[in-house]
């Protein structure tokens, strides 16, 4: 029996989290609209060699956050009319789903900490009225 112990392998890091890195700092603005993306320069940013940053622009690209052009590389997309315009449509067409959905799952405590929270950023606390109808009957929530 052999009690050697296995050889040790530096394994470079897997391309999601160089993906995720990258993703991380365009949104916080680390990298910013219409920045170059070198693939050079992020490999080394992030101690990686150039396959997973080329890995992780291509991903990035798929997910809008990032321009290919040919012959001129990667710029990170920038924030314009069409982007801002995209990004509401996408919530209006939502968002009724998203209610209609919690709607149906929410129980009374989801209520209760929702309007806690609400409160609080609104710097008072919401009281909800008494109702004028008996307890046994839920409480209409015109408010979502």
């Amino acid at each position: 029996m052999d009690t050697q112990p296995a050889a040790t392998i530096d394994v470079e890091p897997v391309p999601a989290s160089i993906y995720e890195l990258i993703r991380e700092d365009i949104i916080s603005g680390k990298i910013g609209p219409n920045e170059r993306l070198k693939v050079a320069d992020l490999a080394k940013r992030y101690g990686t060699s150039t396959n997973p940053i080329r890995e992780a622009l291509q991903q990035l690209r798929g997910e809008d956050f990032v321009v290919m052009e040919p012959h001129r590389g990667a710029r990170v997309r920038p924030i314009d009319e069409n982007f801002v315009r995209d990004i509401i449509e996408i919530a209006a067409l939502i968002e009724p789903a998203l209610t209609r959905w919690f709607v149906g799952i929410a129980t009374e405590a989801d209520i209760a900490q929702l309007e806690a929270i609400r409160g609080r950023d609104r710097g008072t606390q919401f009281q909800r009225p008494e109702p004028p109808w008996p307890a046994r009957y839920p409480v209409p929530r015109s408010d979502l």
